[in-house]
């Protein structure tokens, strides 16, 4: 059984999670997360009364999600759904709750076979998985054994969050968390996730992750005790084997259990058996040995690239030695060539995705005319750039007080003519919610009549809610007021920012929330609450971003 205290210190945990990282890796931080941090208590201590109610909170106050398109390749996209931030919060504390026995229950990570998610909370950092395992881990773990297998199955698993079978994982859960309510909560969660569909994850969250793990977990052991030779991460199987059937053989017993017993299949285009001589060739953290002179240049750049892929850019703002390790890690990014990195990935019709999205993020560590002509090539590349813009817009927005008037300008410049041609780049809602909070930066009459046409024109609650926040922001009361009378008509996450907004009304707003505050439900209170004592503290506050 899971006691108070425990599902207590769990709650306590998605609620530092939240802060610290945010509810996904793929949507704009929502704003309720700096609610979260100014009254972590409160917020703690609502995760915890919503599991005490659950099922009458559930049923009279469900969750409200926002759905968007993203980009995975240039021509391909994936529904994405960002969680209501209040019950994100209890989902990931119900999960982690029964985090150690989902852990105890997989392959053991001294075996070196699986490498993603593995559970290893901290309460300090908020982080849920440990940081000493994962993907380079994987990779790196891969090429030890290609090294004494001469054969290599290369294979991913076809849309595993969204075709992710619901009653499979139930069983998992039972078998390793029968005795706690929470298997029957989370699934009552993911039942109204999926619209009562008996598949799909969320995307790009902690607690969908680990929940995926246990699901297939069954294959991982399956394929342990066949004694087949094997390292995962996420969706991604290496198999190895000594001779070309055996290759066979074991591909083949893994598309049968994943079929049979998670419903799942095999991508046929990324599903290959090659030479372990070609994988170790064409690994992406391969190293060159001792290249002759012809090829030294290309190897360098291989190498420069694979280190670059392989190095941390993780920075941790809360940290007591934050500016120290900041200036550390800027001082670590020079001995990179990323200029030179970006203009190769440039001149390619098609980027490499996971080093381009590495390139980006490094370059707000550069400095002086290195960092503004950066800018300003990603920005004119945006075609070449468009599976991993998001990332752009996001380095661009934590960056735009750092760059000169001229490259600011020529920033927005480009955003409002793309906008305004209807560019494919911005008909994805996920990019425009990112190019809002650039545009924030402005405030022109020209940017303004734009977000009043993208909020009166695109129904994304996405694009809708920032707006809101964004016009409180520049203290357009005008507008707020008469979004006021439409209240009722719009959405939960429209409805909060417009609450937390509603600050700037002064009179008529606090006329309007005495009105209405009978309506609210408990996490919009705690929003109320928050609002209302940044407002009293600080006069000129304005709800964030």
């Amino acid at each position: 059984m899971v006691t108070k205290a425990e599902f207590k210190k769990a709650a306590k945990l998605a609620v530092q999670n939240v802060i610290k990282h945010g509810d996904t890796d793929i949507f704009p931080f929502p704003f309720e997360n700096h609610a979260f941090f100014d009254k972590e208590t409160e917020a703690v201590e609502l995760v915890i009364e919503y599991d005490e109610k659950f099922e009458q909170y559930l049923n009279q106050f469900p969750p409200k999600n926002v759905s968007s398109l993203t980009p995975v390749t240039y021509s391909g996209f994936r529904w994405a759904t960002q969680i209501d931030p209040m019950w994100n919060a209890h989902f990931l504390a119900s999960v982690t709750a029964i985090g150690e026995s989902i852990e105890r229950a997989r392959i053991d990570r001294k075996n070196e076979a699986v490498f993603s998610y593995r559970f290893e909370p901290n309460t300090e950092t908020g982080d849920v998985f440990s940081r000493e395992v994962g993907w380079f881990q994987f990779m790196k773990k891969s090429l030890e054994l290609a090294e004494v297998h001469p054969f290599t199955v290369i294979c991913d698993i076809s849309e595993f969050y969204p075709r992710l079978g619901h009653h499979r994982l139930e069983n998992a859960l039972r078998q390793v968390a029968g005795e706690t309510p929470y298997p029957k909560r989370i699934m009552s969660f993911l039942s109204n996730f999926s619209n009562t569909n008996s598949f799909g994850l969320p995307i790009g969250g902690p607690a969908a992750r680990l929940l995926s793990e246990i699901t297939i977990n069954q294959v991982d052991r399956l394929l342990q005790s066949k004694g087949i030779v094997f390292t995962r991460f996420a969706d991604d199987y290496h198999l190895f084997a000594q001779t070309k059937e055996d290759a066979y053989r074991n591909l083949i017993f893994l598309s049968e259990k994943l079929f049979i017993n998670q419903g799942l299949t095999l991508q046929k285009s990324k599903t290959r058996i090659m030479s372990s001589t070609e994988f170790k060739a064409t690994s992406p953290i391969k190293d060159e040995q001792k290249p002759d002179e012809e090829q030294a240049a290309d190897a360098a750049i291989d190498h420069s690239r694979a280190t670059l892929m392989r190095f941390s850019l993780r920075f941790d703002p809360y940290s007591p030695t934050a500016d120290d390790d900041y200036e550390a890690l800027k001082a670590e990014v020079r001995k990179f060539d990323i200029i030179g990195m970006l203009k190769e990935e440039l001149a390619k019709s098609r980027v490499h995705t996971s080093l381009a999205r590495k390139i980006i993020s490094a370059i707000k560590f550069l400095e002086g005319k290195s960092k503004q002509d950066a800018v300003l090539s990603v920005m004119d590349n945006c075609d070449v750039l468009y599976p991993i813009f998001s990332s752009v817009l996001m380095m661009i927005d934590d960056q735009f007080d750092h760059l000169e008037e001229g490259t600011q300008n020529a920033v927005l410049a480009k955003i409002q003519q793309l906008i305004d041609q209807d560019s494919h780049v911005f008909r994805v809602d996920m990019h425009t919610s990112f190019a809002i909070r650039v545009l924030a930066h402005s405030n022109t009459p020209q940017v303004q009549f734009l977000l009043q046409k993208l909020f009166d024109n695109r129904p994304s609650e996405l694009i809708r809610r920032d707006i809101i926040l964004v016009m409180a922001r520049w203290g357009e009361w005008y507008w707020l007021s008469d979004l006021k009378n439409r209240y009722r008509e719009l959405s939960a996450p429209e409805r909060r920012a417009f609450i937390a907004s509603s600050f700037i009304l002064k009179d008529e707003g606090k006329h309007w929330r005495d009105h209405m505050k009978k309506e609210f439900d408990p996490f919009e209170m705690l929003v109320l609450k928050w609002a209302g004592e940044k407002m009293q503290a600080q006069q000129n506050w304005s709800v964030p971003l």
